[in-house]
């Protein structure tokens, strides 16, 4: 008995079908992937900022005396609330195109120039006089620049001070700026030495996600 088979389908229109059967899985398993990272992240990045020298002295250490911010819990609370939901996920959904299946997924994480927090109630306190003092635009991106000529901060108990522990008073010979080893530029701070320390860590969400 002989038995002759004849492929009608061409390469392209094979190789077409095999694409459409695939997409439905291929769609889920993304997904599965963008849930698991959308979970995940934030709790990543959260972790990196406040495990920084900079969280751990600005919750009663130097830096809130520095600063003199009485609320400092509810302010860095509110930041972080801010920076956790402004997350972006940006998806394109996989679909064919060119004989192949494409989609598109990023992240973004922080703004680079932190404006969603700069021009928040949490950035800023009032001094006695009334004034608004932007203390987390002077920690993020003022540097070593002098901030108050002719001032300098003491420490201890006042009850002038906003903190309860210390002041700011009048010294010709002395001008206030923030801690050179917590002084921060637009492109090198707290925050984004926070993310660069959390490199790994992210990384390792990405990786786990690819896995599911």
């Amino acid at each position: 008995m002989e038995l002759n088979l004849k492929l009608i389908a061409n390469n392209q229109s094979i190789g077409k079908d095999i694409l459409i059967a695939l997409l439905p899985d291929i769609i889920d398993y993304m997904n599965n992937v963008i849930k698991y990272i959308k979970i995940n992240l934030p709790e990543v990045v959260r972790n990196a900022i406040v495990s920084t020298p900079e969280y751990q002295s600005l919750v009663g250490g130097q830096l809130q005396f520095e600063l003199g911010i009485p609320d400092v819990n509810q302010k860095i609370s509110g930041l972080l609330n801010i920076w956790m939901n402004n997350i972006v996920y940006e998806y394109q959904i996989p679909r064919i195109a060119n004989n192949k299946i494409i989609g598109n997924f990023s992240v973004g994480m922080i703004r680079v120039d932190f404006d969603d927090v700069i021009y928040s109630e949490y950035a800023t306190i009032r001094d006695v006089k009334g004034y608004s003092l932007p203390w987390l635009e002077w920690l993020l991106m003022d540097g070593n620049t002098i901030l108050v000529p002719a001032h300098e901060v003491l420490f201890g108990p006042s009850s002038y001070s906003r903190t309860g522990n210390a002041i700011m008073r009048k010294n010709k010979n002395r001008n206030w700026k923030v801690p050179a080893q917590y002084a921060g530029t637009l492109n090198d701070n707290w925050i984004t030495r926070a993310l660069d320390s959390a490199e790994s860590d992210i990384q390792d969400i990405l990786n786990r996600a690819s896995q599911i």
